[in-house]
């Protein structure tokens, strides 16, 4: 008998040491994801939640309470502004994913199978629209467009300009096309990307294969390797589409403003109008589609090569005349894509451009950047600077403890709060800052009393995949044998992390807070939406404030010093990441 209670005694001892065991090993996960929904909870899950919501529910006038009214999604067949917006964003991204797909094609060809000197420099060069940012390329495009700007002088027209932003000029359609332009000269590089690593990655075993079977040049490229390059092709192509769709400063500088994104940015301050709402949850639901349909049917590829890694795609000498062609295509493309950009410097240093080749070249622009009191560019400098520097730093710290907590931890769920914290990727910024603004209005966090903490917040929620990104890739190629040396010698989780793990990632963290950074600094977007107070504005919202009111060369100088702090930024972190960087772009 005293056996028995003996060994029922052990049996409860044992599992009481179970139990604690097992909440010890839950502790991680419970804090991991404790601070991660602390966080991303009421500034990622509860904007998208409250946008969702408001697009079918009505307010009772009196009371304030909601109550559903899913008639309201019907808006769009009701309302012909909310409709011809829909439809218009549609054309909007459709066509900018077209012309992308007709730069990108051919020169992701070249790259991949022809050898040609200087393909390296070229082939880089082709990446840098990406890192431009687009709304000081709308700028500089328009200046030039204008009436009496540089393509009418260029083409002999100053007596009968031609009115490329007016309503005669191609039916009416000129802003959607130059929106497209602005658009597909800074996106194509997401389609040339995709295309080429497709195309780099294809079985040339295939191809010959096909080739000894009798099979020409087209039916080879029909059936065998355009099957291969679907989905890269259609990866890069649907990033291309939401992001185009979902644009706002490039068309509010064009004055298209029969678009979703722009409707949704002018219902901002006339929250009790149900457009905006409407036209956010159709934005939603969009990317949300392509979101799946890209993590479904494109991430991976559904079509595996019999060796792939074994034989490399086939690279071919090309003839002389092909070889010029190719020159030829890869300066014209860079080219396009600088020039709006370069319009923007000179314009930047031009006291008169109207009705010559060359500007009257001053530095009063740049002088009154900093100097007029009616120009907020100054107070906008400090603001985009402190809310890219306190994002940093929220992006930084929490970027570490999550990739430490994903790469090194036994977390429970690893893959859903991965897709979680991934999620700001996919989610059009324009969405995101209209949910925080409709979340917060009238509260301490209300961005038409003060836009700063939810700018701050904003620009780390959006990019903290990329600060996640650097620091698990730095995790990754960093030896789990050094932390285990430091544990075993008697040294503390914490002491472990601080001095052994820390210093080994010094240089990922460096990358990612650049570059949270330097995204931050011209956002967009957040800026537009939740820059409701007048006597605050960040950068974007400056350099649209000035095209605005017709200050167009010093809203160029504005322009131009958020491409300076843009492309420092970026070169070092280059320097930093090298072809580590590419990985940071993946959901």
């Amino acid at each position: 008998m005293a056996v028995s209670s003996g060994s029922r005694d052990n049996q409860l001892a044992n599992a009481r040491a179970r139990s604690k065991r097992d909440f010890s090993s839950l502790i991680p996960s419970l804090l991991t994801w404790g601070l991660a929904l602390l966080f991303l909870g009421p500034f990622l899950i509860r904007p998208v939640v409250t946008v969702l919501l408001s697009a079918i529910t009505v307010a009772d006038p009196v009371t304030g309470a909601r109550a559903l009214n899913f008639a309201l999604l019907l808006l769009p067949l009701q309302n012909e502004l909310a409709r011809q917006s829909i439809i218009n964003s549609f054309y909007l991204g459709i066509l900018t994913t077209i012309v992308s797909s007709i730069i990108a094609l051919p020169l992701a060809y070249a790259s991949a199978r022809l050898k040609f000197a200087g393909k390296g420099l070229l082939t880089g060069l082709l990446l840098i629209p990406l890192l431009l940012p687009p709304l000081v390329g709308a700028v500089g495009l328009k200046q030039m467009l204008a009436r009496e700007g540089f393509i009418n002088t260029l083409l002999g027209r100053n007596q009968n300009p031609i009115d490329f932003l007016g309503s005669r000029f191609l039916g009416g359609n000129g802003p959607l096309l130059m929106v497209v332009l602005v658009a597909a000269l800074h996106l194509y590089p997401l389609v040339y990307l995709n295309l080429s690593a497709a195309w780099a990655n294809v079985d040339s075993s295939l191809e010959e294969a096909a080739e000894n079977l009798g099979a020409s040049p087209a039916q080879v490229f029909r059936s065998v390797t355009l099957p291969l390059l679907l989905p890269g092709f259609l990866s890069g192509a649907l990033i291309v589409f939401i992001f185009a769709f979902t644009d706002l400063g490039t068309p509010l500088v064009f004055g298209y403003d029969r678009v979703a994104a722009v409707q949704i940015f002018r219902t901002k301050d006339a929250l009790s109008d149900p457009t905006g709402y409407v036209l956010a949850f159709y934005l939603v639901v969009l990317a949300g589609v392509v979101f799946w349909v890209s993590r479904r049917y494109l991430d991976g590829g559904k079509i595996a090569t019999l060796a792939r890694g074994t034989r490399r795609a086939r690279e071919a000498q090309p003839s002389p005349l092909v070889s010029i062609l190719v020159y030829l295509l890869f300066f014209v493309v860079i080219g396009l894509s600088l020039l709006p950009h370069i319009g923007v410097i000179m314009a930047s240093f031009a006291s008169d451009w109207t009705s010559r080749l060359w500007p009257a070249w001053t530095l009063d622009n740049y002088v009154h950047v900093f100097t007029d009191p009616t120009i907020p560019a100054r107070d906008s400098i400090k603001l985009s600077l402190l809310c890219a520097s306190a994002s940093m730093i929220i992006d930084v710290l929490a970027g570490f403890a999550l990739a430490y907590a994903l790469v090194r931890g036994k977390i429970w769920a690893r893959g859903l709060l991965d897709t979680l914290a991934m999620l700001p990727l996919a989610l059009p910024g324009l969405i995101l800052a209209f949910g925080l603004l409709i979340s917060y209005r009238y509260t301490a966090l209300d961005p038409f009393e003060n836009p700063i903490p939810l700018l701050i917040i904003s620009y780390a929620v959006r990019r903290l995949p990329y600060a996640l990104r650097s620091v698990s890739a730095g995790l990754q190629q960093m030896s789990v044998t050094l932390e285990e040396a430091s544990l075993n010698m008697g040294a503390t989780p914490l002491q472990t992390v601080w001095n052994v793990t820390r210093p080994l990632v010094t240089a990922n963290l460096i990358a990612a807070g650049l570059l949270t950074f330097a995204f931050a600094v011209l956002e967009v977007s957040d800026s537009l939406i939740l820059a409701a107070s007048s006597s605050q504005v960040p950068i974007a919202q400056a350099i649209y404030q000035l095209v605005t009111a017709a200050k167009m060369y010093p809203a160029c100088a504005l322009g131009v010093i958020g491409m300076l702090l843009l492309s420092a930024t970026f070169l070092i972190v280059n320097r930093l990441l090298g072809k580590q960087m590419g990985s940071l772009f993946k959901a």
